[in-house]
């Protein structure tokens, strides 16, 4: 690996572990932090040939605006519109249903890219972590708790495709994402309670 791509991976860590720690904490800067590490992620993975996760970073991007716009509607009072909240048991299985089929339709899409001496396991794997993320980076923009369990499983599935491409500090990314995200996960549920 060469040093321009070591000091690139150091910069997304390090703003990608920030913007999971300010999403701890629902400040909105997650949103423009996340904007610099995502765009830097979509280069690494595509050139490591991670092509799911360069599609993944590349859904963050256009996430993230939209998360950092939504975040910050107010309505007549000046309160703001997206509260945590927890979904339902309907709206669970929709997120089920969505992120199978978004796995679907992200193996069919990435599968076409791939080398041909390719695992069919990274594939899938890659695939079924990126419709995960996508129905997470969507629960968030709209502070559901669930997004955090689907990070959490998301994230222990991305260590072994990072150990794979030697990328070591996102390995420690993701397992730093892993801590931040469960300890996320009991601080919102307990915001919930107390509201």
């Amino acid at each position: 690996m060469n040093d321009i791509v070591v000091y690139l991976e150091i910069i997304a860590v390090f703003t990608g572990i920030l913007s999971v720690w300010l999403t701890t904490k629902e400040n909105v800067l997650l949103y423009p932090i996340g904007i610099c590490s995502v765009s830097i992620w979509i280069y690494l993975c595509w050139i490591g040939d991670l092509f799911g996760q360069s599609i993944i970073n590349l859904f963050f991007l256009i996430m993230n605006i939209y998360g950092w716009y939504n975040w910050q509607l107010k309505d007549d009072n000046n309160k703001l519109k997206i509260q945590i909240k927890q979904n339902n048991t309907s709206e669970n299985l929709i997120v089920i249903i969505a992120s199978i089929i978004l796995s679907l339709l992200v193996f069919l899409v990435i599968n076409q890219f791939q080398k041909e001496d390719a695992s069919l396991f990274y594939v899938m794997l890659e695939s079924i972590i990126t419709g995960l993320n996508f129905t997470a980076m969507w629960l968030m923009a709209w502070k559901r708790i669930e997004h955090w369990y689907l990070w959490i499983i998301g994230d222990i599935m991305c260590i072994p495709l990072f150990i794979f491409k030697d990328y070591t500090l996102g390995v420690i990314q993701f397992t730093i994402f892993i801590v931040i995200a469960y300890q996320g996960l009991k601080d919102w549920k307990l915001k919930l309670k107390n509201e």
